[in-house]
């Protein structure tokens, strides 16, 4: 068995403690990032993004249907435990129209009553098995409103919402979504958004992720 020198020893315990010194940096930004992504979404719980619309489509009995409504869409649940996220996003939509029945010359409309459709997604992932750039602010229209249909809103005359997307190069979030407290849907996705109450929101929403991000590369590269 062949010993250390001197000069050996001391060499081995300066790259110990660089070890040290370096992983406890990591584990602090880590820290430091994931709190303040957490604190983040904390306040972004407390709001909804909403959509005050209208719609109108052919339906597939080639009778006329127009609705009125109010989509609510917003962040119900945020867990970040080290690198690991679980995510829900509740959409709630509010709604009452009109289905117009023709026949033997005449036109009668049918009331619908007042309607609910709530939509729940659940997604788990790793912030460590994403990278940086996948991380987007968005724009657009919530897939609850279909956009084959003719609609308008009063907050966004093309009805779009902002949202953070993340994406994955392979499917490495889960994903399951309960329609009116049935799950119909438990895969593998590729991507998921989570609805910002503003543009700028959005912006720093997107912006504090991919520093989480970047910090949790950095913990998974440091302990190869």
């Amino acid at each position: 068995m062949k010993l250390l020198s001197h000069n050996g020893w001391i060499q081995l315990r300066r790259a110990i403690l660089l070890l040290c010194l370096t992983s406890g940096t990591i584990e602090s930004q880590m820290t430091s990032e994931g709190g303040e992504l957490t604190d983040f979404i904390a306040s972004e719980q407390q709001r909804n993004s909403v959509l005050t619309y209208s719609q109108s489509y052919t339906d597939d009995q080639h009778e006329r249907v127009s609705y009125a409504g109010t989509l609510y869409a917003g962040i119900r649940l945020f867990k970040l435990d080290e690198c690991k996220v679980v995510a829900r996003v509740a959409v709630e939509d509010r709604y009452s129209g009109t289905i117009e029945h023709r026949g033997f010359g005449r036109v009668h409309f049918e009331r619908t009553g007042e309607l609910t459709d709530d939509t729940v997604y659940e997604y788990h992932l790793s912030l460590g098995e994403l990278t940086s750039d996948s991380i987007h602010e968005l724009r657009a229209v919530p897939a609850e409103l279909d956009i084959n249909t003719s609609f308008r809103c009063q907050e966004d005359q093309f009805c779009n919402l902002y949202w953070v997307q993340i994406t994955t190069p392979a499917s490495k979030i889960a994903e399951t979504r309960t329609d009116n407290a049935i799950q119909n849907l438990d895969m593998k996705a590729t991507s998921l958004v989570l609805p910002m109450s503003s543009q700028e929101v959005a912006v720093q929403g997107a912006r504090l992720f991919s520093a989480a991000t970047r910090a949790c590369l950095a913990k998974s590269s440091a302990h190869e």
